[in-house]
């Protein structure tokens, strides 16, 4: 039975790199930015439903939460070419928008208050896999979102 990893992608640092980390991921399974199968990626068994999920559709969808206390960078890649990639359940972005300042504390405060709607999206995706074995962290270790946010929901992970 396959096992399922799910990426979490918070801040700007988390995202840019999530977002990179997915592009590579269809270059080396052929799936185009629409979440596509190329015709040279259909033979052979490379377990891409570790990381992705397939629509019914056949359309591939990145196991991955995106989540940001400010729009801009969330934005930029739902108007890049991999717009289409994602699941847009996923995606949560704040709805103050003004991010948290560089700010660790803030954003440890930000994802304490938003720990309810941020865990509704993580346990909806973890439900959606059949063995989910654990969970990538794309954050940054500096700043607001990234590092404050992230270690809170590194914490409520491991409480759970």
């Amino acid at each position: 039975m396959p096992s399922e990893i799910i990426t979490l992608q918070l801040g700007q640092c988390g995202n840019q790199i999530g977002m990179e980390f997915w592009r590579q991921l269809c270059a080396e399974h052929g799936i185009s930015p629409e979440g596509k199968l190329e015709p040279f990626a259909t033979e052979g068994s490379d377990r891409k439903d570790v990381f992705f999920y397939q629509a019914d559709d056949q359309h591939y969808i990145p196991r991955a939460v995106l989540l940001d206390l400010e729009p801009r960078v969330i934005d930029g890649i739902l108007k890049s070419p991999y717009k289409h990639l994602y699941n847009p359940e996923n995606v949560y972005i704040s709805k103050d928008g003004g991010g948290a300042g560089n700010n660790w504390a803030q954003g440890f405060y930000q994802g304490e208050k938003l720990y309810e709607e941020i865990f509704d999206i993580i346990d909806r995706e973890a439900d959606n896999g059949d063995s989910v074995e654990g969970f990538v962290l794309c954050h940054s270790i500096a700043g607001g979102t990234g590092s404050g946010m992230g270690s809170n929901i590194l914490e409520k992970l491991n409480d759970r």
